[in-house]
């Protein structure tokens, strides 16, 4: 939440990191179709998704939001990261 990207270069993958476990939901396609990905324990406290981001073409955006299992709940809004140049 505290350092938001709004963008990445094409042919990287979008790593979201949080402070606690989520499900990522995501979509490149405006929610068309949805992918959904658990965030893994790093062993530092921080929580670690990365979308397979890399073969998005420049001018892509991926939107996602967050479900918080311990607590059952969605985040309730959207995030959204494009897909830059190289």
């Amino acid at each position: 939440y505290n350092n938001k990207c709004r963008t990445i270069p094409t042919g990287k993958e979008l790593r979201i990191a949080l402070l606690s476990p989520a499900l990522v939901h995501w979509t490149n396609d405006n929610w068309q179709t949805v992918k959904d990905v658990n965030t893994r324990a790093t062993g530092v406290g921080i929580y670690a998704a990365d979308l397979p981001t890399s073969a998005l073409d420049a001018g892509r955006t991926v939107v996602f939001t967050f479900y918080w299992p311990h607590t059952g709940r969605w985040e309730g809004v959207d995030f959204s990261v494009t897909i830059g140049s190289k």
